[in-house]
């Protein structure tokens, strides 16, 4: 088959990774895949990477001009191209390829969406979601929740979370104990991992409270904390600040930036995700637990829908999360590529089977 997918994202942030991996996912099962996306931007450099042919074209623009320009180019690359499924990951243009779809009626429109906003509950938005789009890719439950409060059917939009490359991760014991080797970790520390940049909606601050509190108030002596990230709207000196303040610099280490990422997350016995915000795509996550790893989050996002319900915590109570790092379930639920692509490819056959 042939698509196209369109991602005009300004950065590589969870939604272009959804969709570039989808991108590639399915181009590695022989089809033929297009990426549309901004000029020069981390989804389109990521897209070559990968080997899938790009189309470069401000999307975003408000200017009639470019406007007029980018539907002239998109009205080439169709009728040359041909695609059978077009796929928007983002809101803007989505109206025109709607409007395409509803006048030629020669491919399938989808509408993924993985924007923790809610959609726009105007009669038009309503109108291209329900009436012009074949169907609506929810990355959570909780997006699904927000397009029927807009009145959108139900049947009209199926989840799907993603998936990621388990040849890449997957549990190690090799590299495991590499890792646990180079920053001193025995076989009988408990080490809990987080990873992510540094930045106040991923929480650091409350996962370092719930281990302080584990080390010096219940006795736990063994915990280590594996701080996987860089500096971003919080600096590393700061975290450590914080760390001296609750009195566990012995049991903190840092990794910096690291490129054998798998090895470092088999390293963890628990991996946390303890954002505060966001988390519509969790990949971190995901990649965690394909590594055998039993993953704790927080209540935020997509994060619940992921994990077994006892290993949830209220994103703001770091005696909760200490609770859960003391007693979780150990399973692990692996979302792979083969499932993201499965899952894919059966709403186009329903989609088929519903013309």
């Amino acid at each position: 088959m042939r698509f196209l997918q369109v991602i005009n994202v300004r950065w590589y942030n969870a939604t272009a990774w959804y969709a570039v991996n989808l991108s590639r996912i399915l181009k590695e099962h022989g089809h033929e895949v297009i990426v549309i996306g901004l000029p020069g931007s981390p989804p389109i450099k990521k897209a070559r990477e990968y080997g899938l042919g790009v189309c470069e074209l401000n999307l975003n623009t408000k200017s009639p001009a470019l406007i007029l320009k980018n539907i002239k180019t998109l009205n080439l690359l169709i009728n040359n191209f041909k695609p059978e499924v077009i796929n928007c990951h983002r809101g803007e243009f989505f109206w025109w390829f709607a409007y395409k779809r509803f006048k030629s009626k020669s491919f399938t429109l989808i509408r993924t969406r993985g924007d923790q906003r809610k959609p726009s509950g105007d009669i038009f938005n309503r109108f291209i979601h329900s009436k012009w789009c074949d169907m609506i890719v929810a990355t959570s439950k909780k997006i699904k929740g927000y397009f029927t409060d807009v009145g959108i059917s139900e049947n009209h939009i199926k989840v799907i979370y993603g998936g990621v490359d388990t040849k890449v991760f997957h549990p190690d014991k090799t590299l495991r104990g590499k890792i646990r080797d180079e920053f001193n970790f025995t076989e009988d520390d408990f080490v809990v991992g987080i990873v992510g940049r540094f930045d106040p909606v991923k929480g650091h601050e409350v996962l370092i409270r719930a281990v302080a509190h584990l080390f010096n108030n219940e006795n736990i002596k063994n915990i280590k904390l594996f701080i996987v990230g860089f500096d971003s709207i919080i600096k590393k000196t700061e975290l450590i600040d914080v760390i001296k303040q609750n009195g566990i610099e012995s049991i903190v280490r840092f990794t910096g930036i690291r490129e054998d990422i798998c090895a470092v997350m088999n390293s963890f016995d628990l991996g946390v995700v303890s954002s505060v915000g966001s988390e519509t795509i969790c990949r971190v996550g995901m990649e965690i637990m394909a590594c055998g790893v039993p993953l704790v989050v927080s209540n935020i996002g997509t994060l619940p829908e992921l994990v077994e319900d006892e290993n949830v915590y209220q994103y703001d109570n770091h005696i909760y999360l200490a609770e859960k790092i003391k007693k979780h379930s150990k399973n692990v639920r692996i979302y792979s590529d083969e499932n993201f692509y499965n899952e894919y490819m059966k709403i186009l056959e329903q989609i088929k089977k519903g013309a």
